[in-house]
């Protein structure tokens, strides 16, 4: 997903010549606390509420900051979010071809498309495996992820801090994802933890069922 997608072009920008009380009583307005400075159409900077001096307010905002954090229309939403996490960013200016300013992406609307591209509000189980093997082969955890038919929905890895191994972190479309797990652990891929939906007794009954009648069939 790309920035373009899900930019919002209803947050007014401010105008280097603007004081800074307008420009505080617009980020109040707005719960935020960035906003971006556009001179001609052009991206210049963006105004943090730090940056007021509200010992003179009426004072212009014309100079008194020099960062410009910002992403292009191309850029996606995880390139977005790196940004915003790194600096604590409220809103994260979006621009176009020559430094036009196109929009701006906010942190509810990133939210909301991370939690669209990761699957997280879609029926299934979250299953985190443990990278033991230096060079583990992805291809060959997908493929037993498949041999269960179950299908990815999405994939996303990262160092743990304390033990400095790599976690495999995806999500599959079964509810159940017990055969997934015995086959990936049976593979020396330990399972770290998974969240799956708390099935009934006779839905996991049937679950088993439905397993050995497609061993019988290979």
């Amino acid at each position: 997903m790309f920035c373009k997608e899900i930019l919002v072009k209803e947050i007014p920008a401010l105008k280097p010549d603007d004081s800074g009380f307008h420009a505080a009583l617009l980020m109040e307005d707005l719960k935020l606390k960035h906003l971006p400075v556009v001179k001609d159409g052009v991206y210049v900077y963006l105004l943090s509420e730090k940056d007021i001096n509200m010992k003179n307010p009426e004072e212009e905002i014309e100079n008194t900051c020099f960062y410009a954090p910002y992403v292009w229309e191309e850029s996606s939403v995880v390139e977005a979010l790196q940004v915003m996490s790194k600096d604590l960013l409220t809103l994260l200016p979006v621009v176009a071809e020559n430094g036009v300013y196109a929009g701006a992406v906010t942190l509810p609307v990133l939210a909301e498309s991370l939690n669209e591209i990761s699957h997280t509000g879609s029926e299934g189980a979250l299953v985190a495996v443990e990278l033991n093997q230096p060079d583990y082969v992805l291809s060959q955890i997908i493929h037993l992820i498949e041999a269960n038919r179950a299908k990815v929905l999405s994939l996303f890895s990262y160092m743990e801090k304390e033990t400095g191994k790599q976690i495999l972190l995806f999500k599959i479309d079964l509810e159940d994802a017990s055969p997934v797990i015995r086959s990936l652990e049976r593979f020396n891929y330990p399972v770290k933890y998974y969240r799956q939906k708390q099935m009934l007794p006779d839905e996991i009954l049937q679950r088993r069922v439905d397993e050995l009648i497609h061993y019988i069939e290979l």
